[in-house]
């Protein structure tokens, strides 16, 4: 549920700031919608919250049938803080869309926006498209939690709901994802003082992850009783996935190769980000797998991979972007020697915490076990261990930036990283409006 209502902040947060800067936009094309947005995914948020101390639903996340028929709890309530959520995501998808269709500065083309702009536009895509499902599928659970009837009542198929479910949740794994390969990409491309390497490749591959996010949802089913031949399907889909990331790396190494590389807190971040998301893609490869795939599943393999990906991944990649842009949005400095410690801690501890989950995982160790066994305690210990030490990383990280910004001085420069994109021409903070004048497009990346 943590997923559900944290995971979307990501992509939303900035791109909501950095979206029609890069544009060169005086803000997005649906300000009102983004009110909108922004209230419903609070309201959502409040519901959803509010049946734990109302009365818990006992289902699990994924609210799997008949569970959710026979302890259902407060079920109705949140399903309407799940339908707000999702009516939230509609909202802000449809605002990237058509910020990205009519708020592009003069001359600038679809292949001349910087990747992040591309990043947010298909995003919104995955936002409009499972958020208008998943209103309507919770909606029809709520019913049937109610009422007895309809699609996913209990004389149905339990298998209904958890190919409606994937089919809408695994994108909305990819709206996190899709946003952090922009970020990432931004950063190493403002760090090295270079063109990305291999623009329209990379743009090809970020169409690519989107058509994976919706053709693989069956491979969170292994073991579940879907037949033979489907289960073989989704798992050669999904392995699918290692192509458009093979490229996005290659074009990550490509550009960082030579460059004139930046020593500072994102670039430190970066390289976090290249080692977490490496051990979380080949955990997937491993999830994918038939052979081993539904023996994993059901362990705390699992747990380490969906860490590895969430906050080895997409968390680091906010981390890097609110280090790289912070100058930008607020105006201000912050210490580099404390920035990088923070990095540094952050991923030592995180690898300290879910390192140990894999080896656990291989043993066949199931997650929420009521007691370790004493032969795997050691690995336990280390575990813990290190989500204390990514606490502390997460701490001094945050710290330096709001210590930064209460000690604010005179201001920074308005380009500190020698970027091209155009944010980078605006004051920083940017003034209301972004630019006094509409900047014209000179290409994504001209240094």
């Amino acid at each position: 549920m943590v997923f559900m209502v944290v995971v979307p902040l990501i992509p939303s947060t900035l791109g909501y700031f950095l979206l029609p800067l890069q544009l060169g936009a005086r803000n997005l094309a649906l300000p009102t919608l983004s009110r909108c947005s922004f209230r419903w995914y609070a309201l959502g948020s409040i519901l959803v919250l509010a049946t734990l101390a109302i009365y818990p639903v006992g289902t699990g996340w994924t609210f799997n049938n008949p569970y959710t028929l026979i302890d259902g709890g407060s079920f109705a309530l949140m399903a309407f803080g799940l339908f707000f959520i999702a009516a939230s995501w509609v909202a802000t998808g449809v605002n990237f869309l058509v910020t990205v269709h009519s708020k592009r500065a003069p001359g600038m083309g679809f292949f001349d926006m910087p990747i992040l702009s591309w990043s947010l536009y298909l995003t919104g895509y995955v936002l409009t498209v499972a958020g208008l499902i998943f209103a309507v599928i919770i909606l029809y659970l709520a019913s049937a939690n109610a009422f007895g009837k309809g699609l996913f009542s209990g004389g149905g198929n339990p298998l209904d709901w958890q190919n409606y479910f994937w089919f809408v949740t695994t994108p909305l794994a990819f709206f996190a994802v899709i946003p952090a390969v922009g970020v990432i990409t931004e950063v190493i491309a403002g760090v090295s003082r270079k063109a990305v390497a291999g623009y329209r490749t990379l743009v090809t591959a970020l169409i690519m992850l989107l058509a994976v996010s919706f053709t693989s949802w069956g491979v969170h089913m292994i073991g579940s009783g879907q037949d033979a031949m489907t289960t073989f399907t989704f798992s050669v889909l999904s392995l699918f996935a290692v192509v458009p990331v093979a490229l996005i790396t290659y074009s990550w190494l490509a550009t960082l190769h030579r460059g004139s590389i930046t020593c500072a807190a994102p670039t430190t971040y970066i390289m976090a980000f290249l080692l977490n998301a490496g051990i979380g893609t080949v955990l997937g490869l491993f999830l994918s797998n038939l052979s081993v795939g539904s023996y994993l599943a059901s362990t705390v393999f699992t747990t380490a991979y969906i860490h590895y990906l969430l906050m080895g991944g997409i968390v680091t990649a906010l981390l890097a972007g609110l280090h790289y842009w912070w100058p930008k949005m607020t105006g201000t400095s912050y210490n580099q020697i404390w920035g990088r410690l923070g990095a540094v801690l952050f991923t030592l501890g995180l690898n300290l915490a879910f390192f140990p989950q894999i080896i656990l995982g291989t043993k066949g160790t199931a997650p929420a076990l009521p007691e370790i066994p004493a032969e795997m305690l050691g690995l336990q210990q280390i575990s813990t261990i290190g989500v204390v030490v990514m606490v502390f990383g997460l701490s001094a990280a945050g710290w330096n930036l709001i210590a930064a910004f209460l000690h604010r001085g005179t201001g920074v420069e308005n380009n500190p990283w020698g970027a091209s994109t155009l944010e980078w021409r605006t004051s920083s903070p940017p003034a209301e409006g972004n630019f006094d004048n509409l900047p014209d497009a000179q290409g994504p990346y001209v240094f």
